[in-house]
């Protein structure tokens, strides 16, 4: 058993206490730094990656492309790959791309993962501890084929209202709210897309916002939706997300990495491009922070099945600065 102490995660803010760690496992956290802990610095959950497309990990990109050339279904080069590489290769790239992301001090990801019931089938293979988030491919909604996919995931990851026809929406939705299930949605990413319809989806967390307006971020704060930012893709793609205008309009965000593809599988590099964004936007001093931490667990805590796991296996350490990455991954 073996106590850190330092500055501690206690859902809001940082103070003084401890945790500790017996089998590899936080067995408790308390207040105060007992004599026999060792000091460590800043010392949190495991964190979330809220959005992850981590099937393309072994695309190799040849030059830029545009959001439209290389994710737009069906076939954006990420899909044509999809479709063309060998399951074995995808499935091997996965989980090698998700066990760098767990020693990145992420303990969990939402995947967005295309394929169908097979394609979940391979990353709940690649990655058990993911939370899958998947798509069906029927082109008409397929009643059977949304069960035997929510057998195998923990949601739908619907791509947005302008990819699909509204009753498909509707249906997947509908389906996995019957199930108890996430609802989660890429919204206006490339153009601003009615968010009265997406929340007419009921969805429990929204990816990217770029083009969202004033008035949509408010409504999706009044309806307490979690958002997923993913500012390196977001850029990427010419788009800057509006993160001032987040923090105004009150909504609660977090850190994606988005396409594996885009992206190394380091969280913590992707809050400290967030935090360029958000300081040149003259947001408050802490927002990368409170998103890298307390917003990815947020979006777990809208399923009851996962609540209280803020503090399930490992905790991430860092330094006096904790945009840093992780210093110290206890065993």
């Amino acid at each position: 058993m073996t106590c850190y102490s330092g500055k501690v995660w206690d859902g809001e803010g940082f103070s003084d206490g401890h945790v500790i760690v017996e089998g590899g496992r936080v067995v408790s956290v308390g207040d105060g730094m007992p004599r026999d802990s060792v000091y460590v610095g800043h010392i949190m959950p495991g964190l979330t990656d809220g959005h992850t497309h981590i099937g393309d990990a072994g695309l190799r990109l040849d030059r830029r492309y545009s959001l439209e050339e290389l994710v737009a279904p069906p076939d954006g080069l990420k899909h044509r790959y999809l479709r063309e590489t060998p399951p074995e290769r995808i499935e091997s790239d996965m989980r090698d791309y998700a066990r760098r992301l767990r020693e990145s001090g992420v303990a969990r990801f939402l995947d967005f993962r295309e394929g169908g019931v097979e394609g979940a089938g391979i990353i709940r293979r690649a990655a058990p501890d993911a939370v899958v988030l998947g798509r069906p491919v029927s082109k008409e909604f397929d009643p059977n084929e949304m069960d035997a996919l929510l057998d195998i995931a923990d949601g739908v990851g619907i791509s947005s209202i302008s990819d699909l026809p509204g009753p498909y929406a509707d249906a997947m939705a509908d389906a996995a709210h019957r199930r108890g299930k996430f609802v989660a949605i890429h919204v206006s990413e490339r153009v601003r897309e009615d968010f009265g319809r997406v929340l007419s989806l009921e969805p429990d967390l929204v990816v990217h916002m770029c083009e969202a307006t004033d008035s949509d971020l408010r409504a999706c704060a009044d309806a307490d939706i979690p958002a997923v930012v993913c500012a390196s893709s977001n850029v990427y793609f010419g788009r800057v997300p509006p993160l001032r205008r987040m923090c105004d309009a009150g909504v609660s965000f977090s850190v994606g990495t988005d396409n594996a593809m885009l992206a190394p599988p380091d969280i913590f590099a992707e809050a400290r491009f967030m935090s360029r964004i958000a300081e040149e936007q003259g947001c408050p001093d802490s927002a990368a922070v409170h998103a890298l931490v307390a917003g990815g667990n947020k979006l777990l805590l809208s399923r009851r099945a996962l609540r209280g796991k803020e503090w399930d296996g490992l905790p991430v350490i860092t330094g006096e600065d904790i945009l840093s990455g992780p210093v110290v991954r206890p065993n």
